[in-house]
């Protein structure tokens, strides 16, 4: 597996987008495909925020994940958000998952940035996975009334 910028591979945006699009347009009802790729465009960065990192297996894309700032616009206690995580389904359960949040947590650690959060709407991914990668439960709460666990690492710890 490789994981590098989206920047340095623009061409797969639409995979991406089609991916998020899929999975948490529900979250969202407003949102467009066309609207998932703009938001795709704008993480082409390295070395700012927001960036997408993308990991490959044998030249395909398999993975991505994102850092941006403010994901949830009621939390605005809470600049630096991990986002985006997807694994395609047939390459679950391979340690991509695990290997994407790792490089993107050390990416913000590398710009300085000492806290990250997430949300997920999936109750059951902290016990099965964030939690192994010693993210702590924030809180529970609802977002755009789907119930919503929101999680935090400190980078500074080792």
């Amino acid at each position: 597996m490789d994981i590098q910028y989206l920047g340095d591979r623009k061409e797969i945006i639409p995979v991406l987008a089609a991916w998020i699009y899929d999975e948490w347009s529900y979250l969202y009802p407003e949102m467009t495909l066309q609207y998932a790729v703009s938001l795709f465009q704008e993480r082409v960065n390295k070395e700012k925020l927001p960036l997408t990192l993308v990991a490959f297996e044998a030249g395909k894309p398999v993975g991505t994940v994102s850092l941006t700032t403010f994901d949830m616009e009621m939390r605005k206690d809470a600049p630096h958000w991990l986002t985006s995580l997807y694994v395609a389904k047939q390459w679950r359960r391979r340690m991509i998952g695990s290997s994407l949040v790792k490089t993107v947590e050390k990416k913000a650690a590398d710009l300085g940035i000492r806290k990250l959060f997430l949300f997920t709407t999936d109750l059951t991914l902290p016990d099965l996975f964030y939690l192994k990668l010693y993210w702590t439960v924030k809180e529970k709460t609802t977002y755009h009334s789907h119930p919503v666990i929101i999680m935090e690492k400190d980078l500074c710890v080792e």
